[in-house]
């Protein structure tokens, strides 16, 4: 069912707005809209929209994003990406959203070899830099 909030907020996302983004994400996961009607959607879309949202430096986003990859089929292959988010979502969230993030990582990487962990780590390191590189438009 596409709703009107639905649309105002795939507009929002689509529109580069880091939190709609953030917010379709979660909706697509969910497979349910606002006012409890099952939605059409697919894992990729859940995917896509969280990774808008995480590659614009939105904690919350990262840290769900890595959830999605941790828990998702050819998990062998995501696990590298799951701590890659998992590790930027540490770096930039606070409190008890830190902690969580935190312990995400920790399941995970409990999954990689030393190499794989490695690479999850350079990865999140070039990530890192490069969004210090060049300044994010929204702050989300």
């Amino acid at each position: 069912m596409d709703t009107n909030t639905m649309r105002h907020l795939r507009i929002a996302a689509e529109s580069g707005e880091a939190a709609a983004q953030f917010n379709l994400g979660v909706l697509y996961d969910s497979r349910i809209d606002d006012n409890g009607y099952a939605i059409e959607s697919h894992r990729a879309d859940a995917i896509r929209w969280l990774l808008a949202a995480a590659e614009q430096g939105l904690p919350r986003a990262q840290s769900r994003l890595a959830e999605l990859y941790a828990d998702g089929p050819n998990a062998s292959g995501n696990y590298v990406n799951a701590c890659v988010w998992f590790l930027l979502a540490t770096a930039s969230s606070r409190g008890i959203y830190r902690d969580h993030a935190r312990s995400g990582y920790e399941r995970a990487a409990t999954r990689l070899t030393p190499a794989q962990l490695t690479k999850a780590k350079r990865l999140a390191g070039l990530w890192r830099a490069r969004s210090r590189e060049t300044p994010l438009l929204s702050e989300g």
